[in-house]
């Protein structure tokens, strides 16, 4: 009998999917505390982790441990050399959430465009008269610099291809070749995309201390930019973006993430009309949980029975003596 342990709450597909295995004794944690976690280390044969940490003292106290398997993609806070030396490995579920994340930006793009906000409160403030200014526009033939050209930017792309936007792109990993056969145009340096762009939207991983978007870029850009970071929140200087915002330097953005989670509302950016916001769930669709949960459940049945997919492996270099 192995012992599963689950910490915290996940769809419940990924909970039926190895509660339906019969040699699996599964604990699901009442939450998704660290602390809660490490009361229960000590006899699991596999942990399903949430967003916990998972550090060299917890790994000691894994007797048992067979295999970690993260419910998403991010590992920062799992201490992967002390994993290697155990030889246990580290499993993550590949791509579940590209379209739920392409789907959430394209949503910002589109009730920016539109100007949602302001139409939805004239109608709740019965100010109809207001809707002849003519505050919409469309995507077709707008300009979208997609900064990040994996996955999730490629299907943002796509849709955008699909509603007659002028896509540009922006990734050191891509080539010209690459793009060949698609209507896109490659830009090799960030700030001609930047400058030339009607709308931006970032899609790029963790760029370190240095910003994306800094104020030399916002000094770059057209006047009526919408700019949108689904991305990492590290990507954007939020003050140089409150002031283009408050001195209509750029028309407007939507952010998904933040610099600190949960952000600080006292900001003067969250006392701004020409934003939208949402709380770092542009992949937490019920669909996309329910893949995340299936995928990293299954990491876990493939891993108890011999059959590790290496290619959603993290720290393959423990294959060879594995």
């Amino acid at each position: 009998m192995y012992k599963v342990i689950i910490g915290g709450k996940i769809h419940n597909d990924g909970i039926k999917l190895l509660q339906s295995v019969e040699n699996f004794d599964v604990t699901v944690l009442p939450d998704a505390s660290t602390e809660t976690l490490e009361d229960n280390l000590s006899d699991a044969d596999a942990i399903l982790l949430r967003l916990q940490p998972f550090n060299r003292s917890m790994i000691e106290k894994s007797k048992n441990l067979k295999i970690l398997s993260r419910n998403g993609v991010g590992y920062d806070a799992i201490d992967i050399n002390s994993l290697n030396k155990r030889k246990i490995p580290l499993t993550i579920v590949g791509d579940v959430n590209s379209s739920s994340v392409a789907e959430h930006t394209i949503m910002f793009m589109l009730s920016l465009l539109k100007q949602m906000k302001f139409h939805d409160n004239i109608i709740r403030s019965n100010q109809w008269s207001k809707r002849d200014q003519l505050l919409s526009s469309d995507i077709e033939g707008k300009k979208i610099f997609i900064i990040g050209f994996g996955k999730i930017g490629q299907k943002v792309a796509k849709i955008l291809d699909a509603m007659s936007g002028k896509v540009i792109v922006y990734d050191p990993y891509v080539n010209k070749e690459q793009l060949a056969n698609t209507n896109y145009d490659l830009v090799d340096d960030i700030n001609n995309g930047i400058a030339d762009a009607d709308i931006i939207t970032i899609h790029a991983p963790s760029s370190g201390n240095n910003y994306l978007i800094d104020k030399p870029q916002f000094l770059l850009m057209k006047k009526n930019v919408i700019l949108i970071n689904t991305s990492r929140g590290s990507h954007i200087n939020i003050d140089e973006l409150a002031t283009a915002l408050e001195k209509n330097i750029i028309l407007g953005a939507g952010l998904d993430v933040f610099p600190t989670e949960p952000p600080a509302i006292e900001h003067r950016l969250f006392k701004l009309d020409n934003i939208l916001f949402s709380p770092h769930i542009a992949g937490l669709t019920n669909e996309c949980a329910s893949r995340m949960s299936l995928g990293s459940a299954q990491n876990i049945i493939d891993a108890l029975n011999g059959k590790l997919n290496t290619n959603l492996l993290v720290n393959k270099d423990i294959l060879e003596n594995y």
